[in-house]
């Protein structure tokens, strides 16, 4: 699936529904494709929350490519700058009421992908996060 969205919260969950449509038509199990939307809502809601903050439109890419072994997701997007991957992990002792708002989402997509890389060329972000799907002889009913 290949799809080029504009920087509004409407339109990301109308891409998080074509990549579920997509990962079920691939017969991928569920726990797999819980994670692959938990994981492109955190990181396209942070970037159309976060990313433009001058209020200026933009555009984020999404590629998900769906193989037996395997599921790719990439998301290129025009934002400012920011790697996921530098974001401190929060600290989760203690009363909920007390924590810092944010910060949580991007803890658990790091924590769900078995891999989760970004890049920056030109002006453009990229993340590339992979994920292992239980083979479906190794699905449980």
């Amino acid at each position: 699936m290949r799809l080029r969205i504009p920087n509004r919260l409407e339109d990301v969950f109308l891409a998080l529904d074509q990549a579920a449509t997509a990962l079920q038509r691939s017969r991928v199990d569920e726990a797999c494709c819980a994670d692959v939307r938990l994981v492109l809502e955190e990181l396209l809601v942070n970037t159309v929350r976060h990313g433009y903050p001058d209020g200026r439109d933009g555009y984020i890419d999404i590629d998900l490519e769906i193989r037996d072994d395997a599921v790719r997701l990439e998301l290129r997007d025009d934002a400012r700058p920011f790697d996921p991957m530098l974001h401190e992990p929060p600290d989760l002792p203690g009363d909920l009421a007390d924590r810092a708002i944010g910060g949580l989402g991007l803890h658990i997509a790091r924590s769900i992908a078995d891999e989760l890389r970004y890049e920056r060329h030109a002006h453009i972000n990229q993340v590339i996060v992979h994920f292992r799907p239980t083979p479906s002889d190794e699905s449980t009913p």
